[in-house]
């Protein structure tokens, strides 16, 4: 297995960084993009309500199904809360250790046993702690989207989003109770005490329970492949691109600040720039136009992209000056030449400086820019081109991890996570502290901006419509992940880390994306971080400069934060791109070294590449998992009544 792992290793190095000289990688990402951009399209369509309001479908199931759960289960979330904390406090520890376990008569593993049984007989509770199952299932979720995503929510729906980020975090903590407490109820427990869950174990065997089986299996079957093609993408190779863009930037240098250019002959730079672009459009459908472009002298090619993107962006016809109106008859513009300015970043390096030009290089392609333009528009860049190497070093550290299974997993998180957690949440408090007479401003904001909307598209739905969608993709409550963690949790009652994972939400989008948003906010009183209505780009570097404008030093801290949020996030997703393998796969050691040695390979292209295609599939395939956990927790929802009432019950008893 290590010599195959070697030898993957070396046949992709040289591709990795022979596609970062020539560009393989955006080849690559376009034939990706034609191939799956259907399926991204088809998970992310957006219903339009009004001109100005477009919903994602995905959304309005994760966000009706969390209503639904509050209201079935009697406001869960809230009088359950104290009881979560006391479970995650140890006080009903010996309701694991003593008195009668309650075995289900309906759930047996593949043999015929009963998971219940095995627990008594052999003694197996689970792997890990209740604290540990929190950490680890939190530790893929609190992350850049937190940092990054929370930026990009405001900046598109105003403070008002916050407002409806923590609605939409305290209605998830009913969808998170459900999923994780099936998980637990139909999980299975081997000879060896290793435990296998979540959605695709409670589809199978819950629909089965029901007369269902045929069904159960289907929804189980794309749920496990939804699963692997998320822990690969969105999971991973996004996780270590994105952790090494935060470190590339964090040691750029300004070109303003180097007193002589020519001592940077040689250097890597990042130079970004708007190039005018000229089109001929060569097809039009109802829904994509597809234009013929001139890449430079003697080089074209041809690119399929959607009727909103192309009147955004093709701004003017060559024969008239005029631009392109979105109601107007495409198809009336076959052969019409057209002009866009497209914005551009090119990692170069400098190949020569004169007097009033500067070279830039990278493989073939060259290019000439003016001193004036290449000072205002570039920094010095000494890691770029060198993701690969971040790649490995990070690889290596997950193999590390990944290797000890849930077990090391959770040693690591439980520790990683409360970490990065506190230091966020501290550095947060300190520069609300430093800034405490604009909290009750800020706070204005937050409530005036949830049911006005000045000035954001779409007014107050448009306002709610984002603070809802960073919840729901923050938290993923509802998508069924989280369950696969809390299934190894050491338990004899499903509901009691049910519980415990309702906290989930609570922390990771009530807790820290709150904390994020204030800072935010107060940052922004003198519109200098983002305009309120207008999208921001890179939201950790907009968070950054937010924490930077009070603690000079803390974009460093932030650059830790970031590698460290994204390294725990790649190992709880492989655990549960692993499960889903395993369920598809068998359990054999050579089918989870295979997984494994795939997942760390990934890691590499990840930081190596800009796939960008490849990781918007993989993020598609994540919320596709929502179709079949929803079903499955609809239809499995009185069982988790049942299992509530019989923890409620014994906790009765503990004094």
């Amino acid at each position: 297995m290590k010599k195959l792992t070697t030898l993957l290793l070396l046949i992709l190095l040289p591709i990795l960084v022979k596609a970062q000289e020539v560009g393989i990688d955006k080849k690559i990402n376009e034939t990706f993009g034609d191939l799956t951009g259907w399926f991204v399209k088809l998970i992310f369509y957006e219903i339009p309500f009004t001109e100005k309001v477009q919903v994602p479908w995905v959304l309005i199931v994760l966000v009706f199904g969390a209503l639904f759960f509050t209201f079935y289960f009697k406001f869960i979330n809230i009088r359950g809360f104290k009881t979560s904390i006391n479970i995650i406090r140890g006080k009903y520890d010996e309701l694991e250790t003593k008195g009668h376990v309650e075995v289900s008569e309906t759930v047996f593993t593949d043999d015929g046993d009963n998971p219940d049984t095995i627990r008594v007989e052999g003694d197996h509770h689970g792997e890990v702690s209740h604290f540990q199952a929190l950490t680890a299932a939190l530790s893929a979720t609190v992350g850049l989207g937190n940092i990054a995503g929370v930026a990009v929510a405001i900046s598109i729906g105003g403070p008002g989003a916050t407002f409806w980020m923590i609605i939409a975090g305290l209605i998830g903590m009913a969808s998170k109770f459900v999923e994780c407490t099936l998980g637990v109820k139909y999980r299975e427990i081997d000879e060896t005490g290793k435990v296998f869950g979540g959605p695709m174990y409670y589809l199978k065997k819950g629909l089965k329970a029901k007369k269902m089986a045929k069904l159960g299996q289907v929804l189980a079957v794309i749920f496990a492949i939804m699963c692997i093609g998320g822990s690969f993408g969105g999971g991973n190779m996004f996780q270590s691109n994105q952790a090494f863009a935060m470190l590339e930037y964090s040691v750029r240098t300004e070109m303003s600040e180097v007193e002589n250019l020519e001592d940077i002959v040689g250097e890597k730079v990042k130079y970004e720039y708007n190039e005018l672009q000229k089109r001929t459009v060569t097809a039009t459908t109802d829904d994509s136009v597809t234009y013929h472009y001139y890449i430079q002298e003697n080089q074209s090619s041809d690119t399929i992209v959607s009727k909103k993107e192309f009147v955004k962006d093709s701004l003017t016809i060559i024969t008239s000056g005029t631009g392109i109106d979105k109601k107007a008859d495409l198809k009336a513009l076959i052969g019409v030449g057209l002009l866009a300015t497209i914005p551009h970043t090119l990692d170069s390096k400098v190949e020569a400086i004169s007097d009033d030009q500067v070279v830039l290089k990278r493989g073939d392609f060259e290019m000439k820019v003016t001193k004036s333009e290449f000072v205002k528009n570039s920094k010095l860049n000494p890691l770029g081109g060198n993701g690969w190497i971040f790649g490995i070093i990070m690889a290596i550290l997950v193999g590390i991890v990944i290797i000890g299974g849930i077990k090391k997993i959770a040693k690591v998180t439980d520790k990683i996570v409360p970490f990065m957690v506190v230091i966020y949440v501290i550095a947060s408090l300190v520069i609300l502290g430093m800034n405490f007479s604009e909290i009750p401003n800020a706070f204005g904001q937050i409530f005036s901006g949830a049911f006005t909307g000045f000035g954001i598209a779409g007014g107050t739905i448009g306002v709610l419509i984002q603070g809802f969608r960073r919840a729901a993709f923050s938290n993923e409550a509802g998508i069924g992940s989280a369950s696969i963690a809390h299934s190894a949790v050491k338990t004899k009652y499903a509901a009691s880390e049910g519980l415990v994972a309702l906290l989930e939400p609570f922390i990771d989008t009530v807790l820290v994306c709150t904390m994020t948003a204030l800072v935010l906010i107060v940052s922004n009183g003198d519109g200098d971080l983002m305009i309120y209505g207008q999208k921001v780009t890179e939201g950790v570097q907009v968070t950054s400069k937010a924490f930077e404008t009070s603690i000079s030093w803390f974009p460093a801290v932030l650059t830790i934060a970031v590698i460290l949020f994204a390294f725990s996030t790649m190992i709880s997703w492989s655990y549960y791109g692993y499960q889903a393998w395993s369920f598809l796969f068998g359990r054999a050691k050579i089918t989870e070294y295979v997984y494994k040695a795939i997942f760390c390979l990934f890691v590499i292209v990840g930081a190596a590449s800009q796939l960008q295609s490849v990781i918007n599939f993989s993020d598609a395939m994540i919320f596709a998992m929502l179709v079949p956990n929803i079903i499955g927790l609809f239809m499995l929802a009185p069982k988790v009544k049942e299992e509530l009432k019989i923890f409620m019950t014994k906790i009765k008893t503990i004094k």
